[in-house]
């Protein structure tokens, strides 16, 4: 159980650095946009909008995980329940076949929309293309990992 707590408490740092970071990388590229055109009024709502929608779900999303993740530190019930489902089989069977799932479904979007987009607009197409690349490059790579680790 110390090695779970341990587990929880690196998340937590994970989790805080990955919400500052973005933080941080929003702010930036706010200030960055701004300088762009060198005055703010430049910023529509859109761009402004975008921002805000990636500072505050990349951010609230990783402080409820802190939180959550706290408040199982300091009870040890909790704490128990989210040890057991971490470690059930089931759900890591659901986990496993849910990711397979979903990333082949995208490959098949992907591909498809590759295909449409050829018809309508090259640039379109070479983004969605690189996209299926490196998808594919990051799929078979983590496949290889994967398979000499276990």
């Amino acid at each position: 159980m110390k090695s779970f707590e341990q587990e929880l408490r690196r998340r937590i740092v994970i989790n805080s650095f990955y919400a500052a970071g973005m933080g941080i990388t929003v702010i930036v590229a706010f200030i960055l946009k701004a300088f762009e055109w060198g005055r703010l009024d430049t910023l529509d709502s859109w761009d402004i909008g975008i921002l805000a929608g990636l500072f505050s779900g990349s951010w609230i999303s990783a402080a409820l995980r802190v939180v959550r993740l706290r408040k199982a530190l300091k009870n040890p019930e909790v704490l128990e329940a989210l040890h057991i489902a971490a470690q059930d089989e089931r759900n890591r069977m659901i986990a496993l076949k849910t990711g397979r799932a979903a990333i082949r479904l995208f490959f098949l979007l992907l591909s498809l929309s590759a295909i449409v987009a050829s018809l309508i607009n090259q640039t379109v197409f070479l983004t969605i293309a690189a996209t299926l690349v490196t998808l594919l490059l990051l799929y078979l790579l983590l496949s290889a990992y994967y398979s000499r680790k276990i």
